[in-house]
């Protein structure tokens, strides 16, 4: 019994670990807001939810030149924005009704 045990524990920490998001940071509220600079890996990922009319996330440079929307959601609603190049960004939410965002690495 003991023999198969520790396969089967190594094998749930393998599976738990392949699973696990890497969370850059965690953002909400209910209206407009700005946040950062925050850095960014290559790869990384914008994950949102919204509740309210509308949800835009307006992406610029650190030194807050607009690269344009990685979202725009009209009504209640989820998604995912992948974005390839990593730096500092200020994201900048203009939004009416509570809303969700994550920060991600992507897998």
């Amino acid at each position: 019994m003991k023999k198969f045990i520790l396969p089967l524990v190594l094998l749930m920490f393998l599976l738990v670990s392949a699973g696990a998001e890497e969370v850059i940071k965690e953002l909400s509220g209910s209206e407009t807001a700005s946040v950062g600079p925050i850095t960014v890996p290559d790869n990384w990922e914008i994950q949102w939810e919204t509740k309210g009319h509308y949800l835009q996330i307006l992406m610029n440079t650190a030194d807050n030149i607009p690269l344009g929307y990685a979202v725009e959601q009209m009504g209640p609603g989820k998604g995912t924005s992948k974005q390839e190049k990593g730096g500092n960004y200020i994201l900048d939410m203009n939004a009416s009704g509570e809303w969700k965002v994550k920060i991600l690495k992507s897998k």
